[in-house]
């Protein structure tokens, strides 16, 4: 019996215009079943406006490593060590490193 079930994800949302969120797992023998067991097992806890059922054989994912989207962008002017040769800089651009003046 436990061969023929199929493992399927639930994702629900809490409200609208809120992304869906994963809320656990069951096993059922058909998507149907699997949205009536993900009604009584998830919606006791938390109400939900909507819950998506989803065959986990269904969801497909990049491996660990990869990067698809390409390499992440370099944002070293997001963290204050960006800046830290400024000072050389204005020194040696006639300025005196007082960033302070505007």
């Amino acid at each position: 019996m436990a061969d023929d079930l199929t493992v399927f994800e639930v994702f629900g949302r809490e409200r609208k215009g809120e992304p869906h969120r994963h809320a656990g797992s069951l096993r059922a023998a058909d998507a149907q079943m699997a949205v009536v067991l993900a009604q009584e097992l998830f919606c006791r806890r938390k109400e939900y406006v909507q819950i998506w059922v989803v065959p986990r054989t269904a969801i497909h994912w990049a491996p660990d490593g990869d990067a698809p989207l390409g390499p992440e962008p370099q944002r070293v002017y997001r963290i204050g060590e960006g800046y830290r040769g400024t000072v050389e800089k204005w020194k040696r651009f006639g300025g005196d490193g007082d960033a302070s003046r505007g």
